[in-house]
């Protein structure tokens, strides 16, 4: 297999303008394409957190992504990769000075659609709020790992630009939600959790569209990644617009 190096532009027309490539790989990337696919390396933050992701047609060699991570590591030494993704079944071997550290399967979304107004009603006895990533992270992190083991919002490490809660008329939240921005500047929806004993209300539906609103606002456009067995979420935010553009298996790389 052979790959050559391209620049953002020359990725964005390989992928047929892939929206994970439009909304989520900066410039700076290091970005190879060959016959079989495409494969690039970047920071997902604007504070760094390297990741990166090989998507190639499913009748690639079972070592195709594995090659082209290691031409990327080849081309950028000391990139200081965290994690990298293949579509869901595919393979992935650790490249040398590397260990596959643990991984998740998760879908990347997101839309241009402006949400029904209908769907940011709340519930009369509940207040939105903004709260502080940093003053509030104690109570947004102990929340969020209460009502969601997988809980994934990062409060208080300085990702956030906007975190909304719902408090009930005793001060108690209900549910929370953040917007991180990925290293193109594209809002990214985290963190969005509700009370297990107030699901059902349509907090989660009004929470969401609340957030998405304010990154529409904001960029234009909204994503968001989901854990892939989330079948419920991944249905709600279809239903108000999202569009799912890749199905993921990644897998936490630490430095030996």
């Amino acid at each position: 297999m052979s790959w050559r190096v391209v620049n953002h532009d020359e990725l964005l027309e390989a992928t047929g303008a892939s929206p994970y490539v439009d909304v989520a790989v900066p410039a700076d990337a290091v970005a190879i394409v060959g016959e079989h696919g495409w494969a690039a390396m970047h920071p997902w933050r604007p504070s760094g957190h390297w990741g990166g992701a090989a998507l190639v047609a499913p009748g690639a060699p079972p070592e195709a992504e594995s090659q082209a991570l290691a031409e990327l590591l080849a081309l950028a030494p000391d990139t200081p990769l965290e994690w990298f993704s293949t579509s869901a079944g595919r393979q992935l071997a650790a490249p040398p000075g590397f260990l596959v550290d643990g991984s998740g399967r998760w879908d990347f979304l997101s839309t241009r659609v402006d949400v029904p107004p209908a769907g940011a009603v709340f519930p009369g006895d509940l207040e939105l709020l903004e709260l502080d990533d940093a003053t509030d992270a104690a109570e947004l992190e102990a929340f969020g790992r209460a009502h969601n083991t997988d809980f994934e919002g990062f409060p208080g490490h300085g990702f956030s630009v906007l975190w909304l809660g719902l408090r009930d008329a005793s001060s108690a939240l209900v549910a929370i939600g953040g917007m991180h921005l990925l290293a193109t500047g594209t809002p990214h929806l985290s963190g969005i959790v509700v009370d297990r004993a107030q699901r059902g209300r349509g907090i989660g539906r009004a929470l969401t569209v609340a957030l998405t609103r304010r990154a529409l606002d904001r960029c234009g456009v909204s994503t968001l990644g989901v854990f892939s067995s989330n079948a419920p979420a991944i249905s709600l935010y279809h239903s108000l617009g999202y569009r799912t553009h890749h199905r993921f298996h990644t897998r936490v790389l630490s430095a030996l």
